[in-house]
């Protein structure tokens, strides 16, 4: 009878081991979709990386925000603001493709509307951020 409470105890206890550890693992890993993007990275084009993002569409080959294709622009273009590592690159996708390679790129993120606001009228249009491994 003694034996079996040891026996049990000592189950319980290497099984709430074993579930610490099996947490551990799965918040250490990468996600899968971080691990797809690492090895796809070179494999697209800065174009085709910039309209995967949500809120992209293209038109006559350039990128643009489709919360603002419609409206009015004072620069004349629709082209957003282009951001590569906290230096502003314009609005000519042209520029940014010759500045940054798609390899490099370590993430993106998109700002419209009120986020936008920051960078002023060139950001009627919307922003691109572009950040790259140093």
């Amino acid at each position: 009878m003694k034996y079996r409470g040891i026996l049990f105890v000592s189950i319980i206890i290497a099984t709430l081991l074993s579930c610490s550890s099996a947490q551990k693992t799965i918040i250490d890993k990468p996600t899968i979709r971080e691990e797809l993007d690492e090895k796809n990275r070179s494999n697209f084009t800065l174009l085709e990386r910039i309209s995967q993002m949500p809120g992209i569409i293209k038109r006559n080959g350039i990128p643009v925000l489709s919360k603002t294709s419609n409206s009015f622009s004072s620069t004349g273009t629709q082209e957003p603001l282009y951001i590569l590592d906290n230096y502003e690159i314009g609005n000519s996708f042209s520029s940014l493709n010759e500045a940054v390679k798609s390899f490099n790129i370590k993430k993106m993120k998109i700002l419209s509307s009120s986020d936008a606001a920051m960078y002023g009228t060139r950001a009627s249009n919307g922003v691109i951020v572009v950040t790259t491994y140093k």
